[in-house]
């Protein structure tokens, strides 16, 4: 479950360049599913273990703290993956709740800490070092975590081909509605990248990415995600109106998201039909996107194929009641559907229905590209992994978009980014007793300056404890260029092959 995001009034703010000094991170309590303001004070925080949430206090002065995205349910998620390791490992995982915010972090900074394999986070080599995550949790904790995370209880499972991640969105989609409507929104689609097998993946010509997942999609023109909706045949959640998918898609999301009448809705042609315009002028929406022309009937337009030798520029307007059809003739022929506002150009004469389309129909990809800029690299073969970590990113780039229109706060998305992640690591995350074995990597680079027969000087470390790489027995004398235990009498023996 997803807890819901707030404002905090104190002295804090964020550097616009880079990362305060010694964030910090405070637990709130939350109450039902929407936003909330509150005034705090450090030393007035209680720490309840009901519905918690994070949110990152700085110390710098004068401006507001951001938001943090709304995270996973911890005491819901600890409990079912708990649950889940019980009855598939037959042995408790044991996971409280600071190693499942701590296990989020890691997530989060891998969007912009990327190496090539996963466990390279904990490795101590000096290329890929990260002491961030190595010294927040162990990577063995970490991978026993992974596996075992789970969102619901296996043994109620539905014919929903989404159970395992329905929570998800359910919660996702209640904390959204905190942000208030604009007046313009886009209905498209996104795709969540999936190139395993399951029954509800898609192939979408033209997409960033053409296989995967395919959500339907509300988000204002500026890229604000305020309802989204898993397709899955005839299992999508989706109010049906007997008018064709896409103007069911359309009026669905209108519905289940509680859009004020006056919004407009701007969608392509797979959604635009004369029923949806009807429809949607019925109740009270305005709507405007592209459209088919086989789904333009006896509407008396000159033919496609004839209209596309006229000049361009050339534009023919038919109108029926609230509806206004317009055929413009550009690079191409563009055929558009709409009851907004009736026939106007601007100064180089175009169609204000074409102009408005495109500015404001780009909200769901905007969206998705700002999800994908730092998206989560750790990957895992679980069919629902893509779609929870799309989720998480998702999420993120909602509560950017908080923190910068309604708090006014300046700081970038990479910056936001890094902020939550390190925030989450250092507060909740428990430095290991001390590291793993070597890799293999580092002793073979060491190994190539053990023998290179320069420069290797015996120093007196004045520490009696440690014992000598070759007869295992206490000295006080190491090689300055190895830092390697060494006898005087096993110093010649250990440097030569």
């Amino acid at each position: 479950m997803f807890l819901d995001t707030i404002r905090v009034s104190t002295r804090t703010s964020l550097s616009d360049s880079f990362l305060l000094q010694r964030p910090q991170l405070i637990l709130l309590d939350v109450v039902g599913p929407s936003w909330w303001y509150a005034d705090i004070t450090l030393d007035t925080v209680a720490l309840d273990a009901s519905q918690r949430l994070a949110v990152l206090v700085t110390d710098a002065p004068a401006r507001r703290a951001p938001t943090i995205c709304p995270l996973l349910d911890s005491e819901i998620n600890v409990e079912m993956s708990n649950l889940y390791s019980t009855q598939t490992k037959a042995r408790p995982l044991n996971m409280n709740m600071e190693e499942l915010l701590t296990f989020y972090g890691i997530l989060l900074a891998s969007g912009y800490t990327t190496v090539p394999r996963r466990r390279m986070h904990w490795s101590v080599d000096d290329d890929v070092h990260n002491e961030c995550i190595s010294n927040a949790m162990r990577r063995n904790r970490f991978d026993e975590i992974m596996a075992s995370l789970h969102f619901v209880d296996n043994t109620k499972i539905t014919e929903d081909p989404f159970f395992k991640v329905r929570p998800i969105f359910t919660e996702l989609n209640a904390s959204y509605k905190v942000m208030p409507y604009s007046e313009w929104l886009a209905v498209d689609e996104s795709m969540i990248r999936y190139y395993g097998h399951h029954g509800c993946k898609q192939f979408i010509r033209g997409k960033p990415f053409r296989f995967g997942y395919k959500i339907w999609s509300l988000a204002s023109h500026k890229g604000y995600m305020h309802h989204m909706e898993p397709y899955g045949g005839r299992f999508t959640l989706l109010p049906q109106t007997r008018l064709g998918q896409g103007p069911t898609v359309v009026l669905g999301l209108a519905e289940q998201g509680e859009v004020p009448k006056g919004c407009k809705f701007y969608h392509d042609n797979l959604f635009t039909s004369l029923s949806l315009l009807d429809e949607m002028t019925k109740r009270g929406y305005g709507s405007c996107g592209t459209i088919r022309d086989n789904r333009l009937f006896d509407v008396p337009f000159t033919p496609k194929n004839e209209f596309n030798k006229l000049p361009r520029g050339t534009t023919q307007v038919l109108t029926e009641g609230e509806k206004l059809l317009v055929r413009w003739k550009d690079n191409n022929v563009v055929t558009m559907a709409t009851n907004i506002k009736r026939h106007a150009y601007d100064q180089v004469r175009q169609p204000q229905c074409i102009k408005q389309y495109n500015e404001h129909m780009g909200g769901v990809d905007l969206h998705d590209q700002q999800a994908s800029r730092y998206s989560i690299t750790i990957r895992s073969k679980k069919w629902w992994w893509p779609i929870f970590a799309w989720s998480l990113n998702s999420a993120l780039v909602n509560s950017h978009y908080f923190y910068r229109d309604v708090m006014g706060g300046t700081i970038d998305l990479l910056t936001f980014t890094r902020v939550v992640a390190q925030s989450l690591i250092k507060r909740f995350g428990t430095k290991p007793l001390n590291h793993g074995r070597r890799s293999l990597l580092a002793i073979t680079v060491q190994d190539q300056a053990r023998y290179d027969q320069v420069s290797h000087w015996p120093i007196n470390t004045g520490n009696r404890f440690f014992r000598c790489r070759v007869c295992d027995k206490r000295t006080t004398y190491a090689c300055e260029k190895c830092n390697t235990s060494l006898h005087i009498e096993c110093f010649k023996a250990y440097h030569i092959k």
